[in-house]
This record gives structure tokens, C-alpha cells and sequence, in this order.
């Protein structure tokens, strides 16, 4: 079995980290509503609604606005930082958050967001720095581990990510995506029962989260159940999840099926979208097994 999760272990990892990291930064909004001056409100409440309404451009301009005339207020600079965050302008984002953490260093909602941003941008250890720093003061914080336990997932230290998400599940009550994060953990030191315990448990508790279907689909794909794989990948793609290495999969679990037509179809839609193991399964639809 661990043979088997060693020859797939670099495209799990990849596809399960960015299928996590792309789905948290939205978490925490704006976090604007703490200690804001009246003056800065009317800014504020409109870059939000412009926010959430998708309009991020104009969201930065009404911030950068603000800001102009108040350059020191932190509030300002950690909403914009977070715009600029969504648009992955990582540098603006990472120096407005940072600014906004040296003016009000009482208020950890604005590290935590330069954690996030951190994470994102693909510096763990920094993000690890500001995480480890709010679990000094508050070293409850369920949403905090799960963050930090992601960084470590990051820098393969995974014993580090199972302690933290562990601890996190049993402070509050448990989220889906903290169950699918230590799956990721538990896969990457080839505890594949406890990694499906948990891709279970995040179901459970969140039927629409097509990360943990597909990554259980893997995890059957690896076990040699191609038919419980492919109910799995079906469901991934019906909730939404449209990656190339997700066809290719599927394709792989409908050809150890012998069902090389809808292999095939699989195959085709992997290959357009680059992946290159697909482009060459397309002329062999007769192999039963082939090597991620």
C-alpha cells in the first residue's frame, strides 16, 4: 500500500495544498469592524459592499482614496490589504497588513490576516511566525491552528500539522475543512485509514466541500477501488471542482474499470488542460494501470 501512495506522492500532495490554500483567504471578510473611527466608516462600508459584490478594483480605489487623506489609520490598511490579497497582489497586500500590524498590534484579527496573506503568497515560515505569535496569547484559537497546521503541511512537517489540527478539532466544534487539512497530514506519512477517517468526517459535515470527495477518491484510486474512485470524482466535478489532474484521475479509475470510452473523454479534457501523463493515455486505451 505505502509503495503504491510513494509512486502517486507528488501529484497528491500538489493537487490536496492547492486545493487548500485556494480556499480559505476569503474566510475572514474584511475584518474592518474593529475600533474604526467614525470618520473612516463610510469608506469602509462601501469598499465592503464593493468587496463582496466581486467589484475589487473599485473597492481599492474608494480604500486608497480614504487612505490619502488618513494614511495612518489601520483599519483602512488592513482592509485594502485584504482587496489587494484577494487580487493576490501579494507585495501591496503584505505591506499594507504589515503597516496595519505595527499601528494596532492589540488587534490579532490583522496578523492573523498577514498570516493568511503569507500563506498564500507562498512564504510558510513567515506565515508560521505570525500564527505561532497569536497562539502566545491565545493558544485556543481553533481557527489559528488550523491555519498553522496548513503551514506546516507547506514545509512537509507533518507531524507539526496533525498536533495542530488535532488540537483544533477538539477545542471547538470541528469544521470539515480542519478534518480535510489533516488528511493531507495523515496521507503524507502514509496513514491512509486515518486520512479516509477524516475525508469521511469533513463529508459528513460539509456535503458540499468537492475537495474532500476528490480526495478521497485518490485514496480509493491508490487502495485499487476504482469504482468507489470514480463515484468520487463524479461527485468532485458535480460540486464544482473542473481540474485537469481530476479528468486524469477519473480517466485512470474508468480505464481499470474497461470502460475506455468514458476513459477516453477524461483523458481528452486532462490533455487540454496540460496534463501531459493524459495527452499520452489517449492512444492507449487498452492499459489497465499507469503510474501517476
Amino acid at each position: 500500500m505505502l509503495g503504491k501512495l510513494q509512486q502517486m506522492h507528488r501529484y497528491i500532495q500538489w493537487l490536496l495544498v492547492l486545493i487548500l490554500l485556494g480556499s480559505h483567504i476569503g474566510c475572514s471578510g474584511l475584518n474592518i469592524k474593529n475600533e474604526m473611527p467614525t470618520a473612516t466608516k463610510g469608506a469602509l462600508a462601501q469598499g465592503e459592499h464593493l468587496y463582496h459584490a466581486g467589484k475589487l478594483r473599485d473597492a481599492e480605489h474608494i480604500l486608497s482614496e480614504a487612505l490619502k487623506k488618513n494614511p495612518g489609520q489601520h483599519s483602512l490598511l488592513n482592509a485594502r490589504g485584504f482587496v489587494y490579497a484577494k487580487q493576490k497582489n501579494w507585495d501591496e497586500a503584505i505591506q499594507d497588513l504589515t503597516h496595519a500590524t505595527k499601528l494596532a498590534p492589540q488587534l490579532l484579527q490583522y496578523r492573523e490576516n498577514l498570516g493568511i496573506v503569507y500563506l498564500e503568497a507562498g512564504y510558510p515560515r513567515k506565515a508560521i511566525n505570525q500564527f505561532s505569535h497569536i497562539l502566545e496569547q491565545k493558544p485556543d484559537s481553533p481557527q489559528t491552528l488550523n491555519y498553522r497546521g496548513m503551514a506546516f503541511n507547506r514545509l512537509e512537517r507533518y507531524q507539526k500539522a496533525i498536533h495542530d489540527l488535532s488540537k483544533a478539532l477538539s477545542l471547538d466544534q470541528p469544521q470539515a475543512e480542519m478534518y480535510l487539512n489533516r488528511a493531507v497530514a495523515y496521507i503524507q506519512v502514509g496513514k491512509t485509514a486515518s486520512a479516509r477517517k477524516d475525508l469521511d468526517l469533513a463529508i459528513t459535515h460539509n456535503h458540499t466541500l468537492h475537495q474532500a470527495y476528490e480526495s478521497r477518491g485518490l485514496l480509493a484510486l491508490i487502495n485499487g477501488e476504482p469504482t468507489l474512485a470514480i463515484n468520487d470524482f463524479t461527485t468532485a466535478i458535480r460540486l464544482g471542482a473542473d481540474g485537469g489532474l481530476l479528468h486524469y484521475n477519473r480517466g485512470m479509475a474508468f480505464t481499470m474499470t474497461g470502460h475506455n470510452a468514458k476513459a477516453q473523454r477524461d483523458y481528452d479534457v486532462a490533455c487540454q488542460r496540460q496534463v501531459i501523463q493524459a495527452c499520452q493515455q489517449i492512444a492507449k486505451p487498452t492499459h489497465a494501470h499507469h503510474k501517476l
